[in-house]
């Protein structure tokens, strides 16, 4: 079973969630380059040798850079559909080897069920993930780089019991930031990321979700604030569902203690 969550950093400059189980310790993402997620498990008093996997969403660098340095540490299991494994092959110049599943594929990894959902994102083939524990413990659900959350996924975020989803921009911030109109296009588009108002409209009208933790993530340093995002929600909506809003400039160590 789960027993916390610890994130290494989120933000749009890198992206890696350690997970502490019963079973063994495993990484969401590698967004950091392979020195400094070593260095950032020493705040946790782990080394690299006491972890067991590293689940992939997508190619992009936030969230795989470290695979070129984890790779070299052959008792490191590294999970990734065969698109996005090939299209970080292709980046790096090199051939890894992986840990293949398919896209919508339910697997076992220890013990978990590891259920693997397409997401709307301009990457290759880019999933979010859901950990069901088999022994009794919570359920995680990884959902960020999304534009949008489609209805069929909702049952995976409504399902969970830790929940971490993505908060990425606020709209005015956006809208007057000097980037060029095709990357704010980009961003608020359909296969850009989640905006703060979306977000929000998925929680607060959300069903009967089994949510014990929800951690509010992957914000931009430049187009969101924590602030912002914490007065959008509201003190009510934080405490009912136990938000943690994720600051991207200070993320490094902010936990979720499962017991």
């Amino acid at each position: 079973m789960i027993t916390s969550c610890h994130f290494l950093g989120s933000s749009s400059q890198g992206n890696c969630l350690l997970v502490k189980s019963t079973g063994g310790n495993f990484l969401v993402d590698a967004g950091f380059s392979g020195k400094q997620i070593l260095e950032r498990l020493q705040i946790f008093n782990l080394s690299i040798e006491e972890i067991d996997a590293v689940f992939i969403t997508h190619e992009h660098m936030d969230h795989s850079q470290g695979l070129r340095g984890l790779f070299k540490y052959g008792h490191i299991r590294c999970f990734a559909n065969q698109a996005t494994a090939v299209a970080i092959n292709e980046k790096f110049g090199k051939t890894f080897q992986w840990n293949y599943f398919q896209s919508g594929e339910k697997f076992f990894y220890k013990n978990f069920v590891v259920e693997t959902f397409s997401i709307p994102h301009d990457a290759i083939d880019p999933v979010g993930y859901l950990f069901r524990s088999q022994d009794g413990g919570k359920s995680l659900c990884w959902m960020t780089d999304l534009g949008y959350v489609p209805r069929q996924l909702q049952k995976y975020v409504e399902d969970s019991e830790i929940l971490v989803l993505e908060a990425n921009y606020d709209n005015a911030l956006l809208e007057n930031d000097k980037r060029p109109q095709a990357i704010k296009n980009r961003i608020r588009g359909r296969y850009g990321h989640l905006s703060n108002e979306s977000a929000f409209h998925l929680i607060a009208n959300a069903g009967q979700p089994q949510w014990q933790k929800i951690f509010l993530a992957h914000l931009s340093r430049d187009c969101n604030d924590s602030g912002i995002v914490t007065s959008l929600f509201g003190q009510d909506v934080c405490d009912r569902f136990n938000i943690t809003v994720v600051d991207p400039h200070d993320a490094v160590g902010v936990s979720y203690a499962c017991f």
